[in-house]
């Protein structure tokens, strides 16, 4: 008899499970949050009134960093992004009818930013950032629709993903839904001034500022609970941006502006993805998004802007675990050699050519990961939106010995970066075994 109760358990248990299984796969968890107002289409006129906000929605989102390939026409899609399943492109979001969303209509396209499910009851991929426009409010919903709609229809095919994606796992989709999309709404704050909340909805939300900048977690979900504590991207270490990282980098409302708005900063300059959102987005914004943006991160927990910190001090390098010994001399000298030419003999750069290591960010930065990748491939020619350039940075992989880079990177950290800590030759080999 018990044995006989343990298997009716077993089973029953069993059964509650495919139950649960069959009911997420077919999506009865997914309650649509689209507001009433969606169900109605938009007069020609709400339309036209529309178009500014809309336009301006729309850049603080780098739509068309992500869905306009560098030579191809704008909003046509097929931008390839590299996961560990496969490659997802990028899908046509100009209003062509057989391509893009041109048949969408005012609640299809609610739906999608709301809740990330297209036409049809199609699940997207979460490299459509739906978990950070979810606290998109209704009014500005209907403005990014009337300027989507607005933009020229391209008949431009869509690109089919790669890998896993190939296959019908939108379903499985859903159980990803359950773990990593929680019902967010748009931030609050008593006593914050309208630049902070304005700063705060647009990096929290359109903006998905926090798709890059924080953690994952092992099903490449973002971490809300470190939110804007930095990432992994493409292989490249990608900062945090919390209030107080800001301002230990130096950065103060002012200089953060500046970087948005041109790409070009006392910090530095611009580069990998980065400089994809300043050409496509906050170059373009109305500088007063720009500037609640800075102001929304350097505001530290106690409502205060962060004071930024001064440019590092040159500091001695402390002796590597294995040699015992450091080679300031080298790094020195492979600096004299191969980069002051452009960066300058006292690290000040030059305009239009090169920039400055001195204050340098990526030098102060914890891990030397970025600085070895940089050294390793170069950076190409870079035009910024001001008129300013900075000529293309050869990479010095298979020019110089990984020993000889690692010595590099310490001697620039130790001189414009106040890091004390010695670059390791299995550092070096770590990040040229990512590349390969």
């Amino acid at each position: 008899m018990k044995r006989r109760g343990l298997r009716i358990a077993i089973g029953c248990i069993f059964g509650v499970v495919v139950l649960f299984v069959v009911a997420v796969l077919s999506g009865l968890f997914n309650q649509s949050t689209v507001s009433s107002q969606a169900k109605s289409p938009l007069t020609e006129e709400q339309m036209q009134s529309l178009l500014p906000r809309g336009r301006e929605l729309a850049l603080a989102g780098d739509c068309f960093g992500c869905h306009s390939q560098p030579q191809g026409p704008r909003g046509s899609g097929g931008v390839a992004i590299d996961t560990p399943f496969g490659t997802l492109h990028s899908t046509n979001i100009t209003p062509d009818p057989k391509h893009g969303i041109g048949d969408y209509t005012r609640e299809d396209f609610h739906r999608v930013l709301r809740d990330g499910v297209a036409p049809g009851g199609r699940n997207l991929y979460p490299a459509m950032p739906y978990v950070f426009t979810h606290i998109t409010r209704p009014d500005d919903i209907d403005a990014l629709y009337a300027y989507f709609m607005s933009i020229e229809p391209i008949a431009v095919s869509n690109v089919s993903n790669t890998g896993v994606f190939q296959f019908p796992v939108r379903p499985f989709m859903n159980f990803w839904n359950l773990l990593n999309f929680p019902d967010r709404e748009p931030p609050s704050k008593t006593n914050a001034s309208e630049q902070w909340l304005r700063g705060a909805y647009l990096v929290q939300g359109v903006g998905h500022c926090a798709a890059c900048h924080t953690p994952q977690n092992f099903m490449m979900g973002t971490d809300f609970s470190r939110s804007l504590q930095g990432g992994n991207i493409n292989g490249v270490d990608v900062p945090d941006i919390t209030a107080g990282n800001l301002s230990r980098r130096g950065f103060d409302v002012r200089t953060l502006v500046q970087y948005l708005n041109t790409g070009v900063s006392p910090q530095g300059t611009a580069y990998s993805d980065m400089y994809t959102v300043v050409h496509f987005s906050t170059s373009q914004m109305q500088t007063d998004d720009v500037q609640a943006i800075a102001t929304y991160l350097l505001t530290g927990p106690d409502g205060k802007i962060a004071v930024p910190a001064a440019p590092p001090e040159p500091v001695s390098v402390a002796a590597t675990p294995e040699t015992g010994e450091t080679d300031q001399v080298t790094g020195r000298l492979t600096y004299a050699s191969a980069c002051a030419g452009c960066h300058g003999a006292n690290g000040e750069g030059i305009p239009n050519v090169a920039p400055a290591m001195y204050g340098n960010s990526t030098l102060a930065s914890d891990s030397p990961h970025n600085l070895i990748k940089v050294i390793l491939e170069g950076i190409p020619t870079q035009v910024f939106s001001d008129g300013q350039r900075m000529y293309a940075m050869p990479g010095f992989s298979g020019e110089l010995s990984n020993e000889t880079i690692a010595d590099l990177a310490t001697w620039l950290r130790g001189q414009w970066g106040g890091k004390s800590t010695p670059v390791t030759v299995e550092q070096v080999n770590a990040v040229v075994r990512a590349i390969d």
